[in-house]
């Protein structure tokens, strides 16, 4: 009997040993590393279409006839938030509730494919002494392509991405045990390419 109750209390010690032993994992760390995981977190992307438009002036003694250019081209725009750059002091818990801030919305990807562009034959023609050459075709592209980059502040990516974001993150951290989600977005003025260049 004596013995049983050694053996029990050994065991008994043995487990409170382990236990002690034993850290319990920070639940801020383990919920940092699980959000740092993801690392790109691509939540929009946009597909529309540019017109590319152009007219060629050339003047030899008298004015010549414009040379015109037109064409129709798509471009990809994907804008994400980069979820590995969250660090510790960016999440705060408390109880069922938490606080995160997260990175600004940046362009993932963003693509201006040549295979995509289609000439109108229509209205595209070179003229007699002003000919639409490879340069004013490379010129027109560069000129469109600065364009897009204008015009990203403008096309509601940053909203539509910070939008989907909240809403997914909101799902996962539910998911995790949170009843309150708080998400609060870094403000990015203009909108980055970052990890696009």
């Amino acid at each position: 009997m004596k013995a049983r109750r050694r053996i029990g209390l050994l065991g008994l010690g043995a487990l409170l040993a382990l236990q002690a032993g034993c850290l319990r994992p920070d639940p801020k760390a383990v919920l940092l590393n699980r959000l740092q995981g993801a690392a790109k977190l691509a939540t929009v992307k946009f597909t529309f279409n540019k017109i590319i438009w152009g007219e060629k002036e050339k003047r030899l003694f008298l004015k010549l006839q414009n040379a015109t250019f037109l064409a129709l081209t798509r471009v990809e725009i994907t804008a994400g938030i980069d979820l590995s750059r969250i660090k510790s002091g960016d999440v705060v818990l408390d109880g069922r509730r938490i606080r995160l801030k997260v990175p600004p919305v940046e362009v993932v990807a963003y693509a201006f494919p040549f295979e995509k562009i289609e000439v109108d034959r229509n209205y595209t023609a070179s003229r007699f002494l002003n000919p639409i050459r490879i340069e004013d075709v490379e010129e027109l592209l560069r000129q469109a392509d600065a364009d897009v980059r204008r015009s990203l502040p403008f096309l509601g990516l940053e909203k539509r991405t910070t939008d989907n974001t909240r809403a997914l993150l909101v799902r996962i951290l539910k998911k995790f045990g949170f009843d309150q989600v708080e998400i609060e977005f870094t403000p990015a003025v203009p909108l980055s390419f970052r990890s696009y260049e």
